[in-house]
């Protein structure tokens, strides 16, 4: 009914119900109410005609007046008696007529008050074309409700959905005609018995669909139920029940009102969804099993060529030509040992297992030092380098190390994306609260379709890798990610292609100007004193190339190259100290540290487990099976001779 029709219908001048042919009131205005006191509810669905007249009417009623409704259709100004809700008698005057729809018959009456017979005559004229008015109204309101009726079963069966009703006095459930369609189920008689709809729910589901509809009904609330439901092919539908119940005025439960939707298509995409994300997470632990792997197999070779240019370096003073060489070749086994820690550590980042070491430090440290690493690179590129920094200390609480990874980071990134002869530019300086790294470059430039994407792994330029020395597309997104971790922002500018690009880092300045320094280390000698070490190593070049640089330190050395040998080994030379792989060809150096533990005279050998498996849980395992130190090939000879150094000092 639209608004009008049913503003028309309720403030009509005289009372207007509809009625089943029994006389059960189906629909009544405002009007009819206020006449005889009764609220709306009070009569639909509650009350028949017949009851609101008195004892003459109602015999007149059933004598007179429904045989001639029923024979004619139509009676016109019958005079009759209806008694109010506080029991006063009111005369009234009633028109009829009984009109079938769908098969369905329904009385129409229309009551005047004729308190004076004249009066009502006087004015029936005026009536008699209102009541005409209402009825035509009425019949409009019929015409849009079915109107309305059949856009709703088109929305209802465009949404997947159907309506279901629980008569509880009755104790059957009626399907609509969508929801026959959407399950198949359909029926002759519309109402049916409940058993024989639970039937068509999963065995698993019965429980939860009823418990879930009567708690509803025990809180008066809404329920919402997810069940699986048999269709008549068989399959089994995905269904969500939504609804609620109606109440006798005693409280008692009449009817239980709810539709159904067909979810099963979403349960399929969800499936689909979560197959997706399962595949998605076996590829991306096969990716990071993949990339352990990669640095240990990069860095297994690393290490003797490492230990190979320590050597070299110690024979530059007799043969000075060897410089440029040793120089060479160390600083590409360096820019190697960068990359493949870059790789490890973005992963790390993305997977949350990177920790970082925060303390309050000077920006301007970690700068000096990005600009010491990267000099060479800048100046070997013959680019021009512009450097601002802060003319006092600024102080971040950050990771040092990775501070200073951000920077070089960055200015490698602008030295390797600008063509030779290029300027680059550093500038640091604070804001109120905080930090800016910015790094500038007149490089290739970055096309605007490509900034959304350049932090992502593995992000590449195409086609400016053609003109660029190019990458692995690692060091920005480590950039990003370190970034990030120290809760600040990190932006790009490019005005597009060889137009240049700026990188510009935000960091919170710390609350506190005081420089964290690290504790002092008492001083040492040189040389560690002379000691007996076992070098367990599968690579033979790796573990002779290690030796030599240690008997130039003055210690006796004995390497293995499996696990069984090590202890044979170990047990004839005694040694102090033992350099053990983890990767060996028989049992892994884990088992070689247990094992050796396990005896009296090995309990105090230092054990230092120098392996191309660097992730934290590595270092836990070591540290589990009885070792005393990590270190992550290619070692830092320099590293390894202070850890010896401090291990003499203590023995």
């Amino acid at each position: 009914m639209t608004p009008e029709t049913s503003s028309l219908f309720e403030n009509a001048a005289c009372g207007l119900l509809v009625c089943e042919t029994d006389g059960s009131i189906v629909q009544v205005n405002q009007t009819f109410c206020d006449w005889l006191g009764y609220r709306c509810e009070q009569l639909v669905a509650q009350q028949r005609i017949q009851a609101l007249f008195t004892v003459g009417s109602r015999f007149y009623h059933h004598t007179h007046w429904a045989p001639l409704l029923q024979l004619q259709g139509a009676v016109s100004e019958v005079l009759i008696e209806l008694k109010t809700h506080a029991g006063d008698t009111v005369p009234m005057l009633v028109n009829a007529v009984r009109r079938t729809s769908d098969g369905h018959s329904y009385d129409h009456l229309a009551f005047f008050a004729a308190t004076e017979r004249k009066s009502y005559e006087q004015e029936l004229v005026k009536a008699r074309k209102s009541v005409e008015q209402s009825l035509t109204h009425l019949r409009k309101v019929q015409n849009d409700l079915k109107e309305n009726q059949n856009f709703l079963s088109l929305a209802i069966r465009s949404a997947h959905m159907g309506v279901w009703t629980h008569d509880m006095v009755l104790n059957r459930i009626k399907f609509s005609q969508e929801l026959q369609e959407l399950t198949g189920l359909y029926h002759s008689n519309l109402w049916q018995q409940p058993s024989h709809f639970y039937k068509s729910i999963h065995p698993e589901d019965v429980t939860v669909f009823r418990e879930g509809v009567q708690e509803a009904i025990n809180q008066h609330c809404e329920y919402e139920v997810e069940f699986r439901l048999q269709h008549a092919s068989g399959e089994w539908l995905s269904i969500v029940g939504r609804g609620h119940a109606t109440y006798s005025e005693a409280g008692q439960c009449i009817t239980i009102f709810g539709i159904f939707i067909d979810i099963s298509e979403r349960k399929k995409s969800q499936l689909a969804l979560a197959n997706a994300h399962r595949q998605l997470a076996l590829a991306d632990r096969k990716k990071d099993e993949f990339l352990a792997t990669l640095g240990h197999e990069l860095r297994n070779p690393l290490a003797p060529i490492r230990n190979v240019l320590e050597l070299m370096k110690r024979n530059t003073e007799q043969h000075p030509e060897l410089s440029w060489y040793h120089d060479i070749f160390h600083r590409h086994v360096s820019q190697v040992t960068h990359i493949v820690d870059d790789l490890l550590e973005v992963t790390r980042i993305s997977q949350g297992r990177l920790e970082l070491k925060k303390q309050v430090v000077d920006i301007n440290e970690a700068a000096q030092i990005a600009i010491e690493s990267t000099k060479f690179f800048i100046e070997e590129s013959q680019h021009s380098f512009e450097i601002t920094l802060p003319d006092k200390p600024l102080m971040l609480e950050a990771d040092s190390t990775r501070l200073t990874q951000i920077i070089v980071n960055l200015l490698t990134n602008a030295a390797k994306y600008t063509p030779p002869g290029g300027h680059i530019t550093l500038h640091v300086y604070a804001t109120t609260e905080q930090a800016v790294i910015r790094v500038k470059d007149t490089g290739i430039g970055i096309p605007s379709e490509k900034l959304s994407t350049i932090f992502n792994m593995f992000s590449q330029l195409t086609p400016a890798l053609e003109r660029a020395q190019g990458g692995l597309g690692i060091g920005l997104a480590l950039v990003h990610g370190l970034v990030e971790m120290h809760e600040g922002v990190i932006e790009v500018r490019s005005p597009g292609i060889d137009l240049g690009s700026e990188f510009e880092v935000r960091l919170p300045l710390a609350t506190s100007q005081v420089v964290d320094k690290p504790k002092s280390q008492p001083t040492h000698t040189d040389k560690a004193a002379p000691k007996r070490i076992l070098i367990v190593d599968d690579n033979v070049d790796a573990a002779e190339s290690l030796g030599f640089l240690l008997e130039f330190e003055g210690h006796s050395i004995e390497c293995a190259n499996c696990g069984e040998d090590a202890i044979t080994m170990a047990e004839a030379f005694r040694p102090e100290i033992i350099l053990s792989d983890i990767g060996l060809p028989d049992i892994n150096g884990y088992e070689v540290a247990k094992q050796l533990r396990n005896k009296d005279w090995a309990a105090d050998v230092f054990m230092v487990a120098i392996t191309g498996w660097g992730q934290k849980k590595d270092k836990l395992l070591a540290q589990e099976a009885g070792f005393n130190q990590h270190f992550t090939k290619p070692v830092d000879f320099s590293e390894l001779k202070a850890v010896l150094r401090n291990f003499s000092q203590v023995g």
